[in-house]
């Protein structure tokens, strides 16, 4: 399978395959394929990355308040990218990556639109802001019913400043469709082997499910 993926707020696409090389790895190896790009703006650099990253730092939408209007501008900069360089099976996002992701997989379920992805992964996950609100408010659901309904691997890091906010986004997935893990560690992608295997297969799982039609 195919994957586009959306990197975190301050950082880009080439930090966001360094980080996630351990999960990808062993997939790539099994000729699924990830193509990584960047944000529509450029931005301050994530705190933890003055003076140690390679700038330019992207992000999706101005970090720390409601996107507003700029929730839809990140949208059409990703139909974009689909249009140009897709198509992609599925979406893994990091952080402010998984937040605008799985706003855009909820929005156009909402409005009918045909699914621009199969699955999602989610990883140390920003919550969504609804479009419906004009970006002015979390994506929230009634009881019973999940805006995400394509398979989906959750995984979130119980140290984690955003971990209330990895949990709201599991919350909105189909629970039935979807592999939660929890590496137990702060707002990054561990590389030790026991933690990147366990990613990797819940991962795999998903892929599974999706081929499946499940």
């Amino acid at each position: 399978m195919r994957f586009l993926c959306l990197h975190g707020a301050g950082t880009s696409a080439e930090i966001f395959e360094i980080q996630s090389g351990g999960i990808t790895q062993a997939l790539e190896d099994e000729g699924h394929e990830f193509v990584y790009v960047d944000g529509r703006q450029e931005s301050e650099p994530e705190p933890e990355l003055k003076g140690a990253g390679i700038p330019p730092f992207f992000t999706h939408y101005p970090r720390d308040r409601a996107p507003g209007e700029d929730l839809i501008r990140a949208f059409e900069h990703i139909t974009n990218i689909i249009e140009t360089q897709g198509p992609f099976d599925g979406v893994m996002g990091f952080s402010q990556g998984a937040g605008v992701s799985s706003a855009l997989i909820a929005h156009r379920a909402k409005t009918n639109q045909k699914p621009l992805f199969k699955l999602a992964v989610f990883i140390c996950g920003a919550a969504p802001f609804d479009a419906a609100t004009n970006g002015k408010e979390f994506l929230t659901a009634p009881e019973g019913q999940y805006p995400i309904d394509i398979p989906t691997t959750n995984i979130v890091g119980k140290l984690d400043h955003v971990y209330d906010m990895s949990m709201s986004l599991y919350g909105l997935c189909e629970p039935s469709k979807t592999e939660f893990y929890d590496h137990g560690s702060r707002h990054l992608i561990p590389f030790d082997v026991e933690n990147t295997n366990n990613m990797t297969a819940a991962v795999r799982k998903t892929i599974a499910r999706a081929m499946r039609g499940d």
